[in-house]
């Protein structure tokens, strides 16, 4: 009857902690979608996503110190199972230890962000950047810009993605490395998309779709910002005066 009762308590104990994992995982999918929505969508370069995952793996860092201290304010499905159950129960070491290993997992992921830091930090404030640990053949272009009044104000109206439009043509180096950093695809969000919207137009139902319509639909569907001229347009339509032959 004891070895019975004790096999009972651990079945217990095991079902319990099986249930604090689950709250677990709950929690910190909750966090992983926050961050997946993040790097989705349009109008992102690649240094707000930089920035989405910088800050990912900071909060990951105080949620393993605050797990550890048994503080779950960002875990609501973790504190909720932890008033269920005793406090020795519920593997604090054990949850801190999965964030531990999710930062480092982040960290070789995301490896190749890291050594573009300072090529991002460049385009998103080249106001704050380091002169110095620049390279040398935009240390003199950005001693202009940052001395430059005009150019700050500007940057500060229309943001760091629209601002390498507005540097001047004595500036060639600093426009060549914003283009060069504007190009990169932070995510397959796009890409994706638009295979999307190429299987969604061609198909077999649309016989005469030839590939100059099929790019012109694609360039549109795709396109993040355009806006028909509406009048320009109508300008260059043949009108049929009505009586005439």
């Amino acid at each position: 009857m004891r070895r019975k009762g004790k096999q009972r308590e651990d079945g217990e104990l095991q079902n319990k902690k099986f249930l604090c994992e689950v709250a677990f995982l709950c929690d910190i999918t909750n966090h992983l979608n926050a961050l997946n929505m993040q790097l989705q969508g349009r109008g992102h370069i690649i240094t707000d996503m930089y920035a989405a995952v910088k800050a990912f793996k900071t909060k990951l860092r105080l949620w393993e110190t605050q797990m550890l201290q048994d503080n779950l304010s960002h875990f609501p499905c973790c504190q909720t199972m932890k008033e269920q159950v005793s406090g020795a129960v519920f593997p604090s070491a054990q949850f801190a230890e999965k964030l531990d290993i999710l930062w480092s997992d982040f960290t070789r992921r995301f490896a190749d962000f890291e050594a573009q830091k300072s090529r991002f930090e460049l385009l998103s404030n080249p106001f704050a950047a380091d002169v110095e640990s620049t390279p040398s053949n935009l240390q003199m272009e950005l001693i202009e810009l940052q001395c430059s009044d005009t150019l700050k104000a500007k940057y500060e109206s229309v943001g760091a993605a629209e601002f390498p439009r507005f540097l001047p043509d004595t500036m060639p180096q600093l426009r060549t490395q914003a283009a060069q950093t504007l190009s990169m695809f932070g995510s397959t969000y796009l890409c994706e998309q638009l295979f999307s919207l190429m299987k969604i137009n061609k198909t077999s139902h649309r016989s005469r779709l030839t590939d100059e319509h099929l790019h012109a639909i694609l360039r549109i569907s795709s396109s993040q910002s355009l806006t028909p001229n509406i009048d320009e347009l109508v300008s260059t339509m043949r009108h049929k005066v009505s009586g005439s032959d």
